[in-house]
């Protein structure tokens, strides 16, 4: 096969076979995102559906309280008498035209006595009590169904079914059938929708199960439209790139050319014997110094191996001491130094992908053309490392799991000056992932670096790494050591030494220093009804709160088991207080879920806050002060916040 016929084969293979491999999955990729778009509409439909449903069931509470105050209702039911009870929600509904349906159930759930429109839906319910005791439940709706379904396909711009027992009750597009909970495709009216069915679970008797339908026309539109568009650009892109070979050929054959050339004569001399020398021309005169210069090279190599040898050892002692270190910034600034005199480099410099991991550091020369070139070597390596690596000085990317020991250096050289770089990636983080997290480069004019150069500064580069993933182990062990592993938070050694830090703090500036010890109420019965791994989500949703509500400046602190602290610096006791306060409010205030699925969970805490100077002189009485106000606000009714006594000195 010919050179020509070779270079054609290889754009075959690298840009034709790829273009359709790369077109076949953007069309389904395509098709998927559009798809998930329509998804993610539906889904949001179904989140409105519910958010109106439970207005219309609020809306229906007020209603419910004046119906479940009439006494002449609440004795047919208490006594169960059906038939009273139904006349008289008739007459309830004459004169509260508001309401739309009001139905009874007895014990179990059973259907004691209805009146109103059979297709109501979103109804409040309330208790019905006999002697003391539930006896069933008592339910009032002012939404129908038909309402509903327009106002949801109002505000969502969807199509809309209710159905209750098999039975649909409203629908705003044209349905035979009630649809099956769930997600899937199907044909309405000639026309095909995707939907969502999902139930609301309500006061006693059936679940209504609302659906959310959207026309998959647009849908099939869209994907078309965005696989003509890739279409056309894939196929500019293979025409420019036909266009481009051909002048890609053209100057490769002119450079081969030049380079069998210069083959050919290097091949006729051989630097391990002498070259002829006959006749005393200008030819004899080059041969006699090049035969000079081999035997002077000769000596030379001998010289600079054993130099080499001797600078390998030292470089290796330097990578001892990168792996030993704990300074981040300090192990690259040696990396780069290091690499510039061993390597006999003009300039060098490391470039963080990331600026909040590494600080860019530099070493020598800062001429424009040894940072070009520095630029061009750096953009080699990520190309050469791994096909899509982020750009230097990009946000900081995880890449695919390398072997975290290669660090392959890549070449470039721009009007005479030649550089060489070498990525860094390192496991770094929470996840320890293998990530770039930046390059060391170093450039020099003149003649190009030597392959034992290059696997210096791989060298340099590899143990740097392993110096700055030993320094990220050990501030991930400190910070284990200090910290919550279930909340986050600081754990109690954590507390010990920062109320220590801000007491003395505060002496020395004289500014007050609060705390607030807080402890959930009931927490027992939460593990002890909902199990363990429920009260784990209920601290984990506490912590958060008190990290929303601290400042930079504060500690908030898992002080053991359900009781958690803040420690408060520049803060007195009426500070503390209000902050406590804010505190207990958002604890009040959130909602759980509840890992069964079936509602949330509500929990309330209570709190003690002392200050120093006001409440207490030393660490000891100030943390007994807080928990002996936190004592009284459990024994004074629990969900409230009670301030320690002040001192003698204090008042």
């Amino acid at each position: 096969m010919s050179f020509r016929g070779r270079l054609r084969l290889f754009f075959t293979i690298i840009v034709i076979v790829p273009m359709i491999a790369v077109a076949l999955v953007l069309f389904a990729l395509t098709a998927q995102n559009e798809t998930g778009k329509a998804d993610a509409g539906i889904a949001g439909g179904v989140r409105v559906a519910f958010r109106v449903y439970e207005e219309a069931s609020a809306r229906a509470r007020d209603d419910l309280r004046r119906i479940a105050r009439d006494r002449e209702l609440g004795a047919a039911l208490a006594e169960e008498r059906p038939r009273s009870a139904r006349a008289r929600m008739r007459a309830l509904l004459r004169r509260n035209p508001s309401i739309v349906a009001i139905v009874a159930y007895g014990r179990g759930d059973q259907l004691l006595a209805q009146a109103g429109d059979r297709d109501f839906v979103a109804p409040a319910s309330a208790p019905i009590v006999r002697g003391g005791e539930q006896i069933g439940r008592l339910t009032a709706s002012v939404t129908t169904a038909s309402a509903y379904s327009r106002r949801v396909s109002a505000l969502t711009g969807l199509e809309i079914s209710v159905a209750r027992d098999d039975r649909n009750l409203a629908a705003t597009l044209p349905l035979e059938q009630s649809v099956a909970p769930g997600s899937g495709e199907l044909e309405a009216g000639g026309r095909d929708y995707r939907h969502r069915v999902e139930a609301i679970a309500g006061p006693p008797g059936p679940p209504v199960e609302v659906g959310v339908f959207d026309e998959t026309a647009q849908l099939s539109d869209a994907v078309t439209e965005s696989r003509v568009l890739i279409g056309a650009i894939l196929l500019g892109f293979l025409i420019l790139a036909l266009v481009s070979s051909v002048f890609v050929v053209r100057a490769l054959q002119a450079q081969i050319g030049q380079f069998l050339d210069a083959a050919r004569r290097i091949g006729r001399g051989d630097f391990s014997r002498k070259v002829p020398t006959p006749g005393g021309d200008e030819f004899a005169a080059l041969g006699a110094e090049f035969n000079s210069m081999s035997e002077q090279l000769a000596t030379k190599i001998d010289e600079v191996e054993r130099q080499r040898r001797e600078l390998e050892e030292a470089i290796r002692r330097v990578g001892a001491a990168f792996a030993a270190g704990l300074d981040r910034q300090g192990i690259v600034e040696l990396a780069v130094a290091t690499a510039v005199e061993a390597c006999e480099a003009q300039g060098g410099r490391a470039m963080p992908i990331d600026p909040r991991a590494l600080e860019r550091t530099s070493a020598g020369s800062e001429a424009p053309e040894l940072v070009a070139a520095l630029e061009a070597a750096e953009r080699e390596a990520f190309r050469v490392s791994e096909e899509g690596a982020p750009e230097v000085g990009a946000e900081l990317l995880a890449t695919p799991p390398l072997d975290a020991t290669s660090h392959s250096s890549s070449e470039a050289h721009i009007e005479g000056v030649h550089a060489i770089a070498a990525p860094m990636r390192a496991r770094v983080g929470p996840a320890r992932a293998i990530q770039y997290f930046g390059v060391i480069a170093i450039a020099r004019q003149g003649d190009p670096f030597s392959s034992p150069q290059r696997e210096l500064l791989e060298y340099l580069a590899a143990q740097a790494v392993i110096s700055i993933e030993n320094v990220d182990l050990h501030e991930t062990i400190q910070r284990q050591a200090v910290t919550d592993e279930l909340t986050g938070l600081a754990n109690l050694r954590m507390f010990n030494v920062a109320i220590d830090r801000e007491i003395e703090r505060a002496r020395r500036f004289e500014t007050p220093l609060g705390l607030v010890m807080l402890d959930l109420d009931d927490f027992k019965a939460i593990n002890d009804e909902h199990g363990h791994q429920q009260g784990d989500e209920v601290l984990i949703a506490v912590a958060r709160a008190l990290r929303e509500l601290s400042r930079d400046i504060d500690e908030p602190v898992r002080y053991g088991g359900e009781e958690m602290a803040v420690v408060l610096p520049q803060t007195n006791a009426d500070g503390a207080a209000l902050a406590a306060e804010r505190m207990r409010g958002a604890i009040e205030r959130l909602e759980i879920p509840r890992l069964s699925g079936a509602g949330i969970l509500k929990v309330t805490a209570s709190f003690g806050v002392a200050a120093l100077p006001d409440c207490a002189a030393d660490k000891a009485a100030l943390v007994a002060a807080a928990d002996e106000a936190l004592y009284r606000a459990k024994r004074g009714g629990k969900n409230r916040v009670e301030r320690a006594q002040p001192t003698a000195a204090a008042r």
